[in-house]
């Protein structure tokens, strides 16, 4: 018996990087001249839902993180892979 999944809406690859800061241990150690950059790749209906995907993912590793400061995100840029 094979048994196929048929996808209800189309998606795309989108491939989002998100620029941020990380202000509190910049306090302590100084400014950074360019914002940190988290990359990924995401499934999604439009680059809208590619960003809301990638913001959720980003605050969800910021939350595992064992650090004590926050991370503040400045620009997300998403093109299609």
């Amino acid at each position: 018996m094979n048994i196929s999944v048929v996808p209800t809406e189309r998606t795309s690859e989108f491939v989002v990087r998100i620029e941020y800061r990380e202000p509190t241990y910049e306090e302590v150690v100084g400014a950074k001249r360019y914002p940190y950059r988290w990359t990924m790749r995401v499934q999604a209906r439009d680059p809208g839902e590619a960003q809301e995907l990638a913001r959720a993912e980003f605050r969800a590793m910021e939350m595992a993180s064992s650090v004590g400061w926050v991370r503040e995100i400045e620009r997300v840029l998403v093109v299609v892979a």
